[in-house]
Parts: structure tokens; sequence; C-alpha cells
């Protein structure tokens, strides 16, 4: 199953064919630990003065370039720039200079989009509990959103679950009672000792790591990992008309007629399209899996 990593690479692969600048790299021909500001190098013409990324996940802040040391020099400020995170780095990793979107910034263009996809697109959640004589609620993980279905478990050797008939989501539930304020109120005729099975949905979650799977780590159907990416693309392309908005220099003045003002929101809007007819797909398709029974709220 694909991988934050994965999705990372997606997302660059696709919003790179729509820029023209051409990806500089280099390495480091020694390892530096997380206070280094000293980075020797393989090809200092690789590098300038900006932003480098090191192993595809810190953000470096360079101050000079020592073409005969091959030596690259940080500014005291400048390991963890940008919000990534100071660490240490083996010998052989992958510098990118200037790069238009460090891996941190993608990201948060696919959190972005995994929160953005919800009502919509949902995590299930399950939560079981036997049926207890005389109580009639019971508490419900702090994640349930909402309830699609209820089932109670029959006696005798049938091994029939029926949905419940008679049920209500409480989301705003006594905290006394119900720790994270979430429970069930069934009034179907539930034998005691019987099991209740509750099926509810919930946000998705996060990709932390670049090691996390993205369908169990966000909880979304495996076949969702498009829209996420669709998404992300759509974030990250509309900053291309950033340096668009300043066509002093002759070198822009001239590069305009070839590239017109607003190509970038126009490929943004074709991602956001893409995004907005994928999501929809998948929406149907969570709906139909999870059919919501009718019952009696009260």
């Amino acid at each position: 199953m694909p991988t934050l990593q994965d999705l990372v690479n997606r997302v660059r692969q696709e919003v790179a064919g729509f820029s023209q600048n051409q990806q500089q790299f280099t390495f480091l021909t020694s390892s530096i630990i997380n206070t280094d500001l000293v980075l020797s190098v393989d090809d200092t013409t690789q590098v300038s003065r900006g932003q480098i990324e090191v192993d595809g996940n810190e953000l470096m802040l360079v101050k000079n370039v020592n073409q005969t040391t091959k030596q690259i020099t940080v500014d005291p400020f400048g390991r963890g720039w940008a919000g990534t995170t100071a660490v240490s780095h083996t010998a052989n990793a992958r510098i990118e200079n200037n790069p238009i979107w460090p891996t941190i910034r993608i990201q948060e263009a696919i959190n972005d989009t995994i929160r953005s996809v919800y009502p919509d697109l949902w995590a299930v959640g399950t939560s079981t509990f036997p049926k207890i004589s005389v109580v009639y609620e019971y508490q419900l993980p702090a994640d349930a959103e909402e309830v699609i279905h209820v089932q109670h478990q029959l006696i005798g050797p049938s091994h029939v679950w029926p949905f419940a008939r008679s049920w209500r989501f409480v989301g705003q539930a006594s905290s006394i009672d119900f720790t994270g304020g979430k429970a069930l109120y069934i009034g179907d005729d539930v034998v005691p000792g019987r099991q209740i099975v509750v099926t509810y949905q919930k946000e998705p979650s996060e990709l932390v790591n670049l090691t996390d799977d993205f369908a169990t780590v966000t909880g979304l159907p495996s076949t969702a990992q498009d829209v996420i990416v669709w998404g992300a693309c759509a974030k990250l392309t509309v900053q291309l008309e950033g340096p668009r908005l300043a066509l002093a220099t002759v070198e822009a003045s001239e590069r305009s007629q070839y590239v017109q003002p607003g190509s970038a929101s126009r490929v943004a809007a074709y991602f956001d399209q893409q995004y907005a007819r994928r999501l929809e797909q998948e929406a149907r398709k969570l709906r139909d899996r999870y059919p919501r029974p009718s019952h009696y709220d009260f």
C-alpha cells in the first residue's frame, strides 16, 4: 500500500511538469550532526545562497558557498529552517538547491487535503459492548462523529446480527457519565449479556511519518489516494503564480508572452476539477459500502 513518501513523490512528479525551473542536486561527501554549520559537498556549482533541502527532510539556509574547498556554510539560525527539524545526515545524502516545493510543504498540502475531504470521505470505527440490564445509554469513543448503524447479537446458534431499529447518537453526552462526551442510546429489546456493535464514522487522521501507510493511518479507502494527490497538487500549483506578479525584469517580460499571467491558476483549476470529480466518486462508493438502515430516532 502507498506510504506518505509515495504520495509526496507522486505529487512532486505531477506538479514538476508545470514548472520550467531545472532542479539542481549534489550530495554530502561526509556526514554531519544536527549542529554542524559547514557542509562538505561533491559539487558546489549546483548550490547557491538561499534554501537547500538535505535528504528530503531538512531545510537549511545557505550563507555562502566556497567553490575552492567545496564547502557550504549555513547561517547560525539556518539549520531546521522553515519548520523542519535539524537532524544528523550521512555521507551521500541528497541536497536539492532552492526546491520549489520542499517535502515539508508537500506533506502539509497532503494533510490539508486529508482534513478537507471530511465529511464527504470519512474513516470507519467500531465499538463493541455487552447489553446491561436496565442500562440504555452506552459510551462511544471520543472520535465518533456520527453513527452509521447499530447491530446486536441474537440468542442461539443462528449467528444473526440484526440492525437495531431504535437508537439515537448523543454527540453532546454528559462528561460525568461518558468520558469524551459521545454516547449511544439504544431502545431495542436486547437480551442482557448479548453484544452490541456500533459502526460509526470519524475524521481521517493525518500522515506524520514518511513511512506511514495511507489507508492504515488515515482510515480512508485505499482507492482514495489519488483524491488526496489531486487536492495537494491544486494547493501547490497556485503558488507558481506568485513570481508572475512581478514582471519588472527583462527576462520576465520576455517570457510573459510565452507563459501568460494566470497560467498557474488555470493549472490549479485543472487539478481542482480532478479532485472534485474523484472526491464525488469515492464518496458515492463509501455511501454504497456503508448503507444506513432506517431506524427510529427519539
